[in-house]
């Protein structure tokens, strides 16, 4: 597999010709890419935490319900964003709260790993189902949402609306070091190198020319296959522009918290050109990705093949967040869980990424709501359905009911009720994807 396209047929020495300045252009990407890469490290070393952008969600709807260009601008180059105080911290507390004692009244549900469950097997609690349809979480979708750009504006994509994507919560006991979750890329793991819709995406980065890749650009993200061998139960059947989770606890370096590397652009130039390069010297005659494996969900970036990372130094815990924070962060970027909990409290977050509208997330919304209907786990989590373990059907204080879906726009995502096709200054695309979710609502 090589790294760029082949010139078109014609001329033999011409092509010839143009395949070895293609070759040498991507050769030379790759050492002014190592070059960025140092200092870019030494940055992250330097700035530690604070290179995590944070701000008051009150600040943002202080501006007009818009992430102020400044932070907006760090956001997109580290990748991630810090929404503070996005949920009253009394509601957040509360939700935690009731999660935990559903934990407690329903231990037969099972949880990951079995021996000290940390994720547990629930999809459908009423603090869940309130979360996902709560319209402050839904506006910090949209107002996330803007971080990306989509530049052909009849494609149909959505980015005001909001798809549900049922994920688990977490609750970490204080002391924990059994649960692992080292540095990885969710979204598929091989397929960003063997789908051509997904490759499209890094295409610049391909032909040597990675200073000109944009990881906002959406306009092919949605059609990506992610999921190439079909291995149901381990891959992601929705398009999660940005991964999420809500802080229901207090939850600081040290204390079992999410590790990040904010570094989007330079991550993933290097990442897609790695393959290639293994041994410092061009190299394509290989099929050798390491840290992709076909049928897996996530792309693993090591220390040992993806040294120039340095992961070692600039993979970093997230600032101390408290009850009520929300954390963002890029489809791509690369990120862990700490391996203890050395805290003297139980950590809770609330999984929920932003998955927008668009056609690959309206059959993900279809099954989703079927999933509702019938009060067990989404089809991305079938695994977890039956065997040893109770579902939340069985539970008559599940939360599966219409009356917990607090909004609109809540229901609308889970494929209950229409959207507008007819909201005044929306772009074609807009309302061609609205109409194609309509539509699908009515099978």
């Amino acid at each position: 597999m090589a790294p760029m396209a082949r010139p078109a047929v014609g001329d033999p020495d011409a092509a010839e010709s143009q395949l070895e300045g293609m070759l040498q252009s991507v050769i030379a990407s790759y050492d002014r890419l190592k070059v960025a890469l140092k200092d870019e490290n030494n940055r992250l070393a330097a700035d530690t935490q604070a290179a995590v952008p944070e701000i008051a969600w009150s600040d943002i709807v202080a501006n007009g319900g818009v992430i102020p260009e400044s932070v907006a601008a760090r956001a997109r180059h580290a990748g991630c964003i810090l929404f503070r105080g996005l949920i009253p911290r009394e509601k957040a507390e509360e939700w935690g709260a009731e999660l935990a004692e559903y934990t407690k009244n329903h231990r037969a549900v099972g949880g990951r790993p079995l021996s000290n469950p940390c994720f547990w097997l629930l999809y459908w609690t009423r603090p869940q189902v309130q979360a996902r349809s709560h319209p402050d979480i839904l506006q910090a979708m949209k107002v996330s949402g803007k971080l990306w750009n989509i530049k052909d504006k009849s494609l149909p994509i959505d980015l005001d609306s909001q798809v549900v994507y049922a994920d688990r919560f977490r609750i970490r006991k204080a002391g924990d070091k059994e649960f692992t979750l080292k540095a990885h890329l969710d979204s598929g793991a091989i397929e960003r190198w063997e789908d051509p819709i997904y490759r499209s995406n890094y295409r610049s980065i391909l032909e040597g020319k990675w200073e000109e890749y944009d990881p906002w650009c959406m306009d092919n993200r949605p059609d990506a296959k992610v999921d190439l061998y079909s291995n149901k139960g381990k891959g992601c059947s929705a398009f999660r522009a940005l991964q999420g989770w809500l802080s229901l606890s207090e939850c600081g370096p040290g204390e079992g918290t999410l590790r990040l590397l904010p570094n989007v652009k330079l991550s993933t130039a290097y990442m897609m050109l790695r393959p290639f390069f293994l041994n410092e010297t061009f190299d394509n005659s290989q099929p050798t990705f390491p840290g992709a494996l076909p049928g897996g969900p996530q792309l693993h970036p090591t220390t040992k093949y993806h040294p120039h990372l340095e992961q070692e130094r600039v993979l970093m815990s997230i600032p101390k967040v408290h009850p009520g924070d929300y954390i963002f962060w890029h489809s791509d970027l690369i990120h862990e869980v700490e391996d203890e909990h050395n805290g003297i409290e139980d950590s809770c977050v609330f999984y929920n990424a932003s998955t927008p509208l668009c056609p690959y997330n309206v059959e993900s919304m279809m099954k989703q709501r079927k999933a509702f209907r019938e009060v067990v786990p989404p089809p991305d989590f079938y695994k977890d359905f039956g065997g040893p373990f109770e579902v939340e059907a069985e539970h008559e204080d599940h939360g599966a009911r219409i009356e917990n879906i607090l909004t609109l726009e809540g229901k609308q995502a889970l494929g209950l009720v229409p959207f507008d096709e007819n909201e005044p200054g929306i772009t074609d695309g807009q309302r061609k994807i609205r109409k194609m979710a309509n539509d699908a609502m009515k099978e």
